[in-house]
């Protein structure tokens, strides 16, 4: 019973922030729009099977932090890819060099969701998108990564997962 309690609550708390999100994506700062979006968060949860497992609420001040720090790198990625992105196609100021690498989540763990919200991360950055993970015994995750721009994009991409990495690890409460 008190197991179950814990899973519930973890699930209306892990709803917050994606509903904080979907309110400042939308641009609709409503309480309407909020309560809305806080049903959808529980709805997908519930339908995705996540039930908290890989959250842990242990220190929330720290969780907050990171959570708000990931959005603000977020953010900012999105704003100097968009407006380099832009360059390449408005005014052909930089030079395109597409292909792919391979990326590590750098996660020991293998968390399935870490994986899947590094690759998030990457991918709403413009000019980069996952393409396909690949799994191995001694690699452990590994993500195969498109950028427009391969020479600049492999330089940053390591060293912007690891920061990535620690963010998520924060904001989920693992160590």
């Amino acid at each position: 019973m008190i197991e179950s309690a814990q899973k519930s609550g973890k699930v209306l708390v892990m709803a917050l922030p994606l509903a904080i999100g979907w309110t400042i994506y939308t641009a609709e700062p409503t309480p309407g729009n909020l309560l809305l979006a806080y049903v959808f968060s529980l709805v997908v949860l519930l339908a995705t099977g996540q039930r908290g497992d890989n959250f842990r609420l242990r220190n929330a001040p720290a969780q907050i932090y990171n959570l708000i720090a990931y959005v603000l790198f977020l953010a900012l990625e999105v704003l100097v890819s968009g407006v380099k992105v832009a360059l390449v196609v408005i005014a052909r100021e930089l030079k395109i060099s597409p292909g792919t690498t391979e990326l590590s989540t750098f996660d020991e763990s293998n968390n399935e969701l870490i994986s899947a919200v590094s690759a998030h991360g990457i991918t709403i950055t413009p000019g980069e998108l996952v393409v396909d993970f690949k799994e191995s015994a001694q690699e452990g995750a590994t993500m195969i990564v498109h950028s427009l721009n391969l020479e600049i994009s492999a330089k940053r991409l390591e060293q912007d997962q690891r920061l990535r990495l620690k963010r998520i690890k924060g904001i989920l409460g693992h160590d």
